[in-house]
């Protein structure tokens, strides 16, 4: 994961789940699968500029994934990646899932 650009994170039905921290901790482009996540400090934080968030019905298109993060640029990449390190100190905090 480490040495990756994009990490997957998938939602899942707990939410005591780690895998954004453990993606933000690799310093990897999270791309969130889920309708519905509620992220935490979600009112100081700006997660679109650092995450990708997917709905699942977008996943399932055929090449939808793949198409989606082969069109964004380096500069753009560059540019989450950046703010992705600045909010890193946030990363020791609860996920959950919204009406879970």
């Amino acid at each position: 994961m480490h040495s990756s650009k994009f990490c997957l994170d998938i939602a899942s039905d707990t939410p005591s789940s780690n895998r954004l921290i453990d993606v933000i901790a690799s310093h990897c482009v999270p791309v969130i699968i889920s309708d519905d996540i509620e992220f935490p400090y979600e009112d100081v934080i700006d997660y679109s500029q650092f995450c990708i968030s997917v709905r699942t019905s977008n996943v399932v298109r055929e090449k939808f994934l793949l198409n989606l993060i082969r069109s964004i640029k380096n500069d753009e990449w560059a540019r989450m990646w950046k703010r992705l390190k600045e909010v890193e100190n946030f990363s020791e905090f609860p996920i959950s899932i919204k009406g879970r």
